[in-house]
């Protein structure tokens, strides 16, 4: 390992060990035939890799493909089963925020204990708690024990205990999908601050954070390393393997599943009937015409109809909802035959979208039901969840 190395691994392997049963692991270890009572599960293949002094390595992929195993590897947690890692410096891994934290010693005695252990003197202390008591904005609570605390303070406290450290090689995993939107700030600015003067091991399922961190990308699938190269080829690779997946798995798939975050689908079919609902197309691009059509009669005279469409991403985030009501519309007195259309054009970013149809009369819901899910289409450079159309405008 040259001298501006900072870790590398070599042809790291994990394997565990699953048994059906928790017995199973004793009868294995005493058969005298030596009977397997197992199957191996592979966690990582041959994966290595060097991150030099001063480089930042985002590692992405989907969950369950080695990601976190890796890190703790890394961070000296576990222990490979074939390979071996070298590392220079210190090490400050970042795998669960609260991980570090004492439920019974107050927020103050946290701070001092984790510092002490980190080899701070007695002048280097009060420097270091000020700072992490100004990070983590737990005012007079830094007194009270860990465990009074909200889960949003022992997150602010954890990461400002893990980052105080000065590490060489600072490990982060998945620390910025936790906590409210001002401590994911709070986290980027600080990671920022100290990016000049560290190396970094990312993990996280935001591109937009790994294209901002990150100087090149691993990508994990089935514990195998897929592709290691700039992050911006990394991103573009996994993003076009992942869409891939989607349209295999859209053609395999023979009926539509629920998820649990649609809450209650239901059917008033004495109020209600010939409900039909769709989106005109299964995929769209970003800024074409989107249009979802439906048509519904009603066997009663409603009072105040509202028809309104909740649109979720495929990982169950709740992006937005259209409704006639935002607009006042009341198109639907003594009608009892409606038919119509919702369009507008697309602003959402590439991934995949479950939306669903809610009539509802005043306080009574009719009908809720899934309409069918559409996709759109990968596209370069695109930030958070929606992209509105607009234009830039240059002064002469």
């Amino acid at each position: 390992m040259n001298k501006s190395t900072v870790v590398k691994a070599q042809n790291i392997s994990k394997v565990y060990k699953l048994y059906n049963k928790p017995f199973d692991r004793v009868k294995e270890a005493l058969n005298p035939f030596k009977k397997s009572y197992h199957k191996d599960f592979h966690a990582l293949h041959d994966v290595s890799f060097e991150l030099k002094r001063g480089e930042a390595l985002g590692i992405i992929g989907r969950n369950g493909n080695g990601k976190s195993t890796l890190l703790k590897i890394i961070a000296g947690v576990l222990t490979p089963t074939k390979g071996h890692v070298n590392t220079k410096g210190r090490i400050a891994a970042i795998l669960e925020l609260t991980s570090s934290l004492k439920p019974e010693l107050t927020g103050l005695e946290n701070i001092e204990l984790n510092l002490k252990i980190n080899g701070f003197n007695k002048e280097a202390l009060k420097e270091k708690i000020k700072e992490i008591e100004e990070f983590a904005e737990i005012g007079e609570f830094i007194d009270q024990p860990v465990k009074t605390y909200s889960s949003g303070m022992k997150s602010r406290l954890g990461f400002g205990i893990a980052t105080s450290s000065e590490p060489d090689v600072l490990i982060l995993d998945e620390v910025l999908a936790v906590g409210d939107f001002n401590f994911q700030q709070k986290c980027l600015a600080k990671i920022n601050s100290m990016r000049e003067r560290i190396s970094m091991i990312f993990v996280s399922h935001s591109m937009n954070s790994v294209r901002l961190f990150c100087d090149n990308v691993m990508v994990l699938e089935k514990g195998k390393n897929t592709f290691y190269g700039k992050a911006d080829d990394g991103i573009k690779y996994y993003l076009e393997q992942e869409e891939k997946k989607k349209q295999e798995l859209k053609k395999k798939e023979k009926k539509q599943e629920i998820k649990p975050f649609y809450g209650d689908l239901f059917h008033n079919e004495d109020k209600i009937v010939n409900v039909k609902h769709k989106w005109n197309k299964e995929s769209y691009k970003l800024e074409e015409e989107m249009v979802l059509e439906f048509s519904f009669e009603l066997k009663y005279k409603p009072k105040n109809l509202i028809i309104g469409i909740p649109v979720w991403n495929d990982n169950g985030d709740f992006i937005t909802a259209f409704n006639t009501d935002y607009y006042n519309i009341n198109l639907f007195e003594n009608i009892y035959k409606i038919q119509g259309v919702l369009v507008f054009d697309c602003f959402f970013n590439p991934n995949i979208y479950y939306s669903v149809i809610a009539i509802v009369d005043g306080s009574e819901y009719l009908y809720r039901q899934l309409n069918n899910k559409f996709y759109v289409k990968n596209k370069e450079r695109v930030f958070g969840f929606v992209t509105i159309k607009h234009e830039w405008r240059l002064n002469d």
